[in-house]
């Protein structure tokens, strides 16, 4: 029985521990990105995702998707902002217990993992950009639209 169990309680923690695909945010609370037109050439994007690194990485991948896809070449991020990320509690623990009776005296042992309990809470990042073409004006929050969806990891 023990072979058994094991392989499953490694499945379900790979199951818990990976992340859902690049893509469209489904519902209220799903992962994935949503963005929105402001006006022309200004976009209010966001990506929800189970650590900052991958939100971050998400919005910019979809700020330059929407500028790729309205022909410019670039965009700025005029606002940034995270929401969410905090540790809960859980973690795992172990116990070891024992007792006499009946027959005789036993030890047992007790493990204990938090699967989807414990972890970080999903973090989102917002922003806003403004997208434009020709050369890229020089700034730390002025990104090549190319070059980010070159670079940033595709999910």
């Amino acid at each position: 029985m023990t072979r058994t169990l094991l392989p499953l309680a490694a499945l379900a923690l790979v199951a818990c521990a990976s992340t859902p695909a690049y893509g469209p945010a489904e519902g209220g609370s799903d992962y994935g990105y949503r963005s929105q037109v402001i006006e022309d050439g200004r976009y209010r994007v966001s990506y929800r995702a189970k650590e900052l690194a991958l939100a971050e990485d998400g919005a910019l991948r979809r700020a330059a998707e929407l500028a790729t896809q309205q022909g410019a070449d670039w965009f700025t991020v005029v606002s940034r902002n995270a929401e969410g990320g905090r540790v809960r509690a859980g973690g795992p623990s172990v116990g070891i217990g024992g007792g006499t009776g009946g027959r005789g005296g036993g030890v047992g042992l007790g493990v204990s993992l938090p699967l989807g309990g414990g972890g970080s809470a999903p973090v989102t990042v917002s922003m806003e950009v403004v997208t434009g073409t020709g050369v890229k004006p020089d700034g730390p929050q002025t990104y090549d639209a190319r070059s980010v969806l070159a670079n940033v990891a595709r999910g």
